[in-house]
């Protein structure tokens, strides 16, 4: 029976029950843990303000210069707090290196952590394939032809951009973001941490646990300071541009998954000690980001601090855990890969409705709810569209796959 064929058959099915049954993600044995896809909703929406803000100011005349640089956002920090937090939002993508740890650290810790073999690596990078390059293909074959038609560009100069992309190599061989589709350089670092995971999850085989989190508290704590001291500053765009320079991110996820399968995150545990921590990460990652860049090898720890809290904290673990909030997340990546055009689409038609003699906040605020209710409404059914059947085809030969919301 099709997925139309058992919704039809649902007795008294209300709109907002089918829509969520439409929009939820496919997982190979029905299994979800709700706070991932929260915590990948917290990310997708840091990333959509930042890139939100950053076309407002252009489009609304209040930056003189593209809003792109640490300098030029923080020339226009004094006109409202919401532009420091907006800048922030960048670091979203940061937080999505964390969830990408998890997520794939946790079947290898489980097997190790049971003495079983490790999960079957054909399996493992077929899945990986099938569920995320046919989605990425469509949506990089799409941007090249709309900047070969719509923009003009020569499509001779794009067509090497858009093989390099094609093939995740776009930094590597460029040594800068993607022409074809900005955004689509930290998918070239999740690939290159997918290749090198059989090998990192053999720090799950260390039996003792103190010993094994120690060890991966102190590679966090020193991938952040190599980031800051030797790779930023002595490091050509190439090296910067790889796993290297995000590694230790990628490991808070492993130290997550650890403390996740040992049931340190219990519904018992949540306090509002833990919404304190949610707080507490926050703030210190927005402070860092906004004033305090000699700290910037913090950000790692302040991650794992933000992202215990969400799992510790009765307040916070309850906000990633609505419904909603969960089926955003999962549908993520098509967010990801759609936002900027639509958001830059959008803005450079409602000029009309910018006031620059309105406060910052409440202008822009006006232009965020129509940018998140577009984007949700275009991303969504085109998730449903490019995305969730590759989901499918992806687990097929592997298991039969279920919804989750």
């Amino acid at each position: 029976m099709t997925e139309s064929e058992s919704l039809a058959l649902t007795p008294s099915i209300s709109f907002s029950e089918w829509l969520a049954q439409k929009l939820a993600r496919v997982t190979s044995t029905g299994e979800l843990i709700p706070e991932i896809d929260g915590l990948r909703f917290l990310a997708i929406a840091a990333v959509l303000l930042h890139h939100t803000m950053s076309i407002y100011l252009r489009e609304s005349g209040r930056s003189s210069v593209e809003v792109h640089s640490p300098a030029a956002w923080a020339a226009a920090s004094s006109q409202s707090w919401l532009v420091p937090l907006a800048y922030s939002g960048h670091f979203g993508v940061n937080l999505f290196f964390a969830i990408s740890g998890f997520i794939l650290a946790l079947p290898f810790a489980k097997r190790s952590f049971e003495n079983k073999p490790a999960p079957n690596l054909k399996n493992y990078y077929l899945r990986r394939v099938t569920r995320i390059e046919p989605p990425y293909a469509i949506c990089l074959v799409i941007f090249f032809f709309f900047q070969w038609q719509v923009r003009h560009f020569d499509p001779a100069e794009l067509l090497p951009h858009l093989l390099a992309s094609l093939f995740y190599a776009h930094g590597l061989i460029y040594g800068a973001h993607s022409t074809i589709n900005s955004v689509v350089w930290s998918l070239e670092i999740e690939i290159q941490f997918y290749l090198l995971v059989p090998l990192l999850v053999r720090v799950f085989k260390l039996r003792n646990a103190a010993v094994r989190r120690a060890l991966l508290l102190a590679l966090i704590a020193g991938g952040g300071w190599l980031s800051q001291h030797v790779i930023y500053p002595y490091w050509p765009p190439r090296g910067q541009l790889t796993l290297a320079n995000f590694a230790h991110y990628f490991l808070v996820g492993f130290l997550l998954a650890d403390l996740y399968l040992h049931g340190w995150f219990g519904t018992k545990r949540r306090s509002m000690f833990g919404d304190m921590l949610t707080l507490a990460g926050g703030a210190g990652i927005v402070a860092v980001l906004n004033s305090y860049g000699q700290y910037y090898y913090a950000l790692p720890l302040l991650v794992l601090v933000l992202y215990l809290g969400c799992f510790l904290g009765k307040l916070s673990n309850a906000f990633i855990r609505q419904r909603w909030i969960v089926l955003t997340g999962g549908m993520c990546y098509t967010f990801y890969l759609y936002h900027v055009p639509i958001v830059s689409g959008l803005l450079s038609k409602t000029g009309v409705l910018m006031s620059a003699s309105q406060p910052l906040w409440t202008d822009f605020m006006l232009q965020w709810l129509l940018v998140c209710a577009l984007v949700f409404i275009l991303c969504s059914w085109w998730f449903v569209v490019t995305e969730k059947p590759f989901m499918r085809w992806s687990l097929s030969t592997t298991a039969k796959p279920r919804q989750t919301c």
